[in-house]
């Protein structure tokens, strides 16, 4: 043992001998990639009511869009319809936060409606091309079953009454009650027959029908009229009668509408008569005296048709639930919970705890190009997360994405891994490396201009007759001179840029002219 000892000493004392080498500068710890944060792409969230942020939950078994969710009395949550693979559902069950293959449909739907009721079973219809029947699911079934007698089409709703329930399909403007047994009953034809409505039962018992785009069909032997401005029709299901309002409100579909504590109704949000433009103002309905009234103006920014559940409102796209238990009071919500993602046409699902499960086909942020200094080619390699600001870069070369959520890029796959909330990863944050300042190009009018060099910056994007928002130049930073480097796929008069290590160049931001 001593022996050994002195032989290693000589070894490293003696004359020409390999010196030990320094232990190179440890890495910037970065701390792993949190699953407890929802991933980029994300089909939905569920919001801890603990820290008001969104937290992952497991992955939807296949993609969906235009689905509906359920709440169920054991506090899981049935998801039906959305899937182009199939008549499929899922269960998602809060206690463990996964999402399991449910009962099969009859068909497969979209863009209907499904309802829970008193005693436990799930209706659900609409949400065909061709006229279909709508089918039940009975508690503890396996697979939902068709009821007979009765068809619907495309955009159809349904509301539960004292001891049936009203079923209501859009483009027929037939109308039906189900007591529950065997198939629906006819109860007669809307005045106006209407798609991409709304159900809302009023404090007596009686059913408005509201909102909508006018329907031509031929109803008793006559075609109705197509105008954009719809009428407010009731069911009074005492007499199974119909009635219209003298007064009409402003053309509105798929908009929202929730019964107010005094017994008006509030409509807000959706579309007008042109499909691409929301419509900003409320409209309170007083059904005691069948009259119309303009309520505030909302913020349109992002609205597009929002999510509304237990006193939490989600604009499409949005990543902030808005707190507002009071319709009205919808201009000056509070702010809530922060999502991680942005969703399009949101679903929101108040649970048991608190929170609230939010769902819905992934909103992006911008695509992620990757310029090569080799090839001078720019290639897109992937998107960032709806709602990444920029993007940043560690001394030992990886790169971030910086949003409320901090996403780990591989630069040459677009891959994002999700590190965490931003307000948690100060330390980290505090290590990026400084941007270099660049000089503006004059003829390049929002332009990302990005050191490569002493001698040269690169100069991409931005505006001029001479030189479209998809051109990529190199500078002559002594001569002020500018050659080709290249061009980009996707136009961006306002991009940024970032150089990586290698010499390569990310280039983000918004398409937008």
């Amino acid at each position: 043992m001593v022996l050994g000892t002195a032989l290693s000493l000589a070894l490293v004392l003696a004359p020409g001998a390999v010196k030990p080498r320094t232990p190179k500068p440890s890495r910037t710890a970065a701390p792993k990639p949190d699953p407890s944060v929802p991933a980029p792409g994300s089909f939905a969230e569920r919001v801890d009511p603990a820290t008001g942020r969104g937290r992952a939950v497991g992955p939807f078994l296949e993609p969906r869009t235009d689905f509906q969710a359920t709440s169920m009395p054991d506090g899981r949550v049935l998801i039906t319809g959305g899937s182009l693979k199939g008549p499929t559902s899922e269960w998602f069950d809060p206690a463990t936060n996964r999402f399991t293959l449910g009962p099969a449909l009859t068909r497969v739907r979209q863009g209907h409606r499904a309802l829970a009721l008193k005693d436990g079973r799930v209706l659900v219809l609409g949400g065909t091309e061709a006229p279909a029947p709508a089918e039940v699911l009975d508690p503890g079934g396996t697979a939902f079953r068709a009821l007979p007698d009765a068809a619907f089409s495309l955009s159809a709703d349904a509301v539960e009454l004292e001891d049936r329930v009203l079923l209501v399909d859009g483009a027929s403007g037939s109308v039906y009650t189900w007591d529950g047994r065997k198939g629906p009953s006819s109860k007669g034809v809307l005045a106006r027959p209407r798609v991409f409505f709304r159900l809302v039962r009023l404090k007596d018992g009686r059913v408005a029908i509201t909102g909508g785009w006018a329907s031509e069909q031929k109803v008793r032997g006559r075609r109705t009229p197509s105008g954009p401005s719809l009428p407010v029709e009731v069911f009074n299901p005492r007499w199974s009668t119909l009635s219209t309002w003298s007064q009409v409100p402003q053309p509105r579909a798929r908009h929202q509408a929730a019964l107010l504590a005094d017994g008006r109704v509030c409509l807000w949000a959706g579309v007008g008569a042109d499909p691409d433009v929301p419509v900003a103002d409320m409209e309170i309905l007083d059904p005691a005296k069948e009259t119309v009234t303009r309520g505030p103006a909302l913020d349109l920014q992002g609205l597009g048709s929002p999510a509304w559940a237990g006193g939490f409102y989600l604009p499409e796209r949005g990543r902030r639930l808005l707190v507002c238990a009071d319709p009205l009071a919808l201009p000056g919500a509070a702010p809530g919970p922060r999502l991680a993602n942005g969703y399009l046409g949101p679903v929101l699902v108040p649970l048991r705890d608190g929170g609230v499960l939010v769902l819905g086909a992934p909103a992006f942020g911008d695509p992620l190009d990757r310029w090569d200094p080799r090839s001078r080619q720019t290639a897109v390699v992937g998107t960032l997360r709806e709602g990444t600001a920029s993007l940043g870069l560690l001394p030992d070369g990886r790169v971030l994405a910086l949003g409320d959520v901090v996403d780990l890029v591989d630069p040459r796959t677009g891959s994002l891994s999700p590190l965490g909330w931003r307000e948690d990863l100060k330390p980290l944050l505090a290590t990026l490396r400084p941007v270099p300042s660049a000089p503006e190009v004059k003829d390049r009018p929002g332009a990302a201009v990005v050191p490569l060099d002493r001698a040269r910056a690169l100069v991409i994007g931005g505006g001029s007759p001479d030189a479209p928002s998809g051109t990529v130049e190199f500078l002559d930073l002594k001569k002020k001179t500018l050659t080709p480097a290249g061009s980009m796929k996707i136009r961006r008069p306002r991009p940024a840029g970032l150089k990586l290590n290698d010499g390569s160049v990310l280039v983000w931001g918004t398409g937008k002219e």
